[in-house]
């Protein structure tokens, strides 16, 4: 299968899972496994975890076929790593830049898009490289690792800074959860 198809596939996947995930907390009754991998409210942090939720979904599939690439799990953790640097720095870089005050909710969905299919597009590349050897694994695990903790950790346990801050109840984890939503 060709590498861009698989990259536009992810691309989509990641959006559309974290789009239905945005809504799946408050729907499950705030069930606490179900804040594991959705969003527990307007935080930057918990979009960056609904972009990571697809990543890991569309991981879950193509470690079977493409798993034997040399360059597959670092690729992989750079794709989880894009997301939360991708998103951080377009949603307050429009903010800074523009003066804005309140999101803008089609540029908020725009940059989560954007996140998604960049993240992608890295994999591809990554995949595509010529084999970059074996520290390539060490460092992809030590990468894989930090992320995967963060991603299970800190909704329960959240960091008390701007990325972990609810911009509607200035709270943070599920504390910040928007009771009206």
């Amino acid at each position: 299968m060709n590498i861009w198809l698989i990259v536009l596939i992810e691309g989509l996947v990641v959006t559309l899972v974290g789009s239905l995930l945005h809504f799946t907390y408050t729907w499950s009754g705030r069930n606490k496994f179900v804040a594991i991998f959705s969003a527990v409210n307007e935080s930057t942090w918990e979009h960056i975890k609904l972009a990571l939720s697809g990543t890991f979904i569309c991981m879950l599939a193509d470690v079977w076929w493409l798993g034997s690439n040399p360059n597959y799990w670092l690729a992989r953790s750079l794709s989880f790593v894009v997301p939360v640097i991708v998103i951080p720095v377009l949603f307050y870089g429009y903010h800074r830049i523009w003066k804005v005050k309140k999101s803008v909710l089609p540029v908020d969905i725009a940059i989560f898009v954007v996140a998604a299919f960049c993240g992608a597009g890295v994999f591809g590349l990554v995949l595509e490289a010529p084999a970059v050897g074996a520290v390539s694994g060490f460092i992809s695990m030590i990468i894989s690792t930090m992320i995967l903790s963060a991603y299970l950790l800190l909704t329960k346990f959240p960091l008390h800074n701007f990325l972990f801050e609810d911009p509607i109840t200035h709270k943070y984890g599920y504390e910040g959860h928007n009771k009206k939503i």
